[in-house]
């Protein structure tokens, strides 16, 4: 895949860099906003980083959200090695401990509506959404771009690698362990059928998983499946995700 950084910039949205402890973040705000906001925090994939999101923040931001995107650990401002699959744990776990900081800022200095604040990725920052959502109960939807919920899943297929040293955590945060903290959280899965690094099927075992928790509303979990699209973003997922976020958050 071809990265690039969209430098363009429009009038509807601001983009201002900001840091909060080790954090370096964007900050995508539509313009001529009073009061608070509905807030996206939006965690990108491995050997990605903020900036490769800009495009993406900005076309969410347009629609009358504030969207945050963090650099991972050893991504962007923050690459102080070469990223290997190895350490995909370590930075997996190191960004749902400082979702904390991060939120929080998000409130007390960004007029981020606490009680409409969702979370999202795309692949690792999919993964990593999705253990920010069981972290904080209050999140109130989750959105997932060729990501996984079923963290056990994945490394039972060598899809993920197996960790001696984060066993614990990696069962504490998988979504798919946690009935209790989905039940009735609106979640939505955009997902390429061919997608070759995390295939559709640990998703589609999550949705089976949950579904029977969606008795009274079934439409707060959804899952949208591409075809022809492998481990990639595409302009449809983004406008199916805005349609969602205008019901959801």
């Amino acid at each position: 895949m071809e990265w690039s950084i969209f430098k363009q910039e429009n009038e509807f949205v601001t983009i201002t860099e900001e840091k909060v402890g080790d954090i370096p973040y964007l900050r995508v705000n539509p313009k001529k906003y009073t009061g608070v906001l509905p807030t996206v925090i939006y965690y990108h994939g491995s050997h990605s980083s903020k900036d490769f999101i800009r495009f993406q923040a900005m076309s969410i931001a347009s629609f009358g959200y504030q969207v945050i995107v963090p650099d991972a650990l050893y991504h962007g401002e923050r690459q102080s090695i070469e990223y290997n699959v190895k350490y995909i744990w370590e930075i997996i776990f190191k960004s749902i401990q400082e979702s904390d900081i991060l939120i929080k800022r998000a409130i007390e200095k960004h007029d981020a509506d606490s009680t409409r604040i969702g979370v999202m990725g795309d692949s690792m920052g999919a993964i990593t959404a999705g253990g920010v959502f069981i972290k904080h109960d209050y999140l109130k939807c989750l959105a997932g771009f060729n990501g996984a919920f079923a963290w056990q899943e994945c490394i039972k297929v060598n899809v993920l690698p197996s960790s001696e040293l984060y066993k614990d955590e990696i069962e504490l945060y998988d979504p798919m362990t946690h009935e209790e903290k989905i039940k009735d959280r609106a979640i939505s899965i955009f997902h390429g059928i061919e997608d070759t690094s995390l295939p559709i099927e640990i998703q589609r075992k999550f949705v089976d998983r949950m579904r029977p928790l969606y008795t009274s509303n079934q439409d707060k979990l959804q899952v949208i499946e591409f075809s022809n699209v492998d481990h990639r973003v595409t302009t449809s997922m983004l406008e199916n995700l805005i349609t969602w976020l205008k019901v959801n958050l």
